[in-house]
């Protein structure tokens, strides 16, 4: 007796800790889609530069993923991130107009068109708490470009 009652408690203790919590087990393998849409693109050539980040580091340096696009003649401009993991994001963005694969700068101020998510008015460089959101399923997000 003494044997099933010890048997019957570790198969309980293997259930509850293997599958307890079915939901989080979902969530931590699911992966999400982050569409990113540009507005305000008014001079027309060159290429965008999307930088993606999951926190403050990545935000001001290297970004964890990358994507460039050339600009077209007319239309929107819209750029996919796939199988991203549930967590906080930011975007940014800069248009580069001279081929250089760099925002150039006249001192501190951008000589060449930015935006960040979640920011339409600059008040000085956003940092990463400013331009995150929350990404827990497929999203959609808008970009409005900014000219000094």
């Amino acid at each position: 007796m003494k044997t099933i009652i010890t048997t019957l408690s570790l198969l309980l203790f293997v259930c509850v800790f293997s599958f307890g919590n079915p939901g989080r087990m979902v969530a931590d393998t699911a992966t999400h889609k982050l569409t990113v849409t540009l507005s305000g693109v008014n001079k027309r050539s060159g290429k965008v530069y999307i930088g993606l980040a999951n926190d403050a580091s990545s935000f001001s340096g290297q970004s964890i993923m990358q994507k460039s696009v050339d600009v077209p003649a007319s239309g929107e401009i819209s750029i996919t991130f796939d199988k991203l993991k549930t967590g906080r994001y930011a975007v940014r963005v800069y248009q580069d107009l001279n081929d250089n694969q760099k925002i150039d700068m006249a001192g501190m101020m951008p000589t060449e068109p930015f935006g960040f998510s979640n920011v339409s008015v600059l008040m000085g460089p956003p940092d990463f708490d400013q331009s995150a959101f929350d990404l827990d399923a497929d999203k959609s997000i808008n970009i409005t470009m900014i000219e000094m």
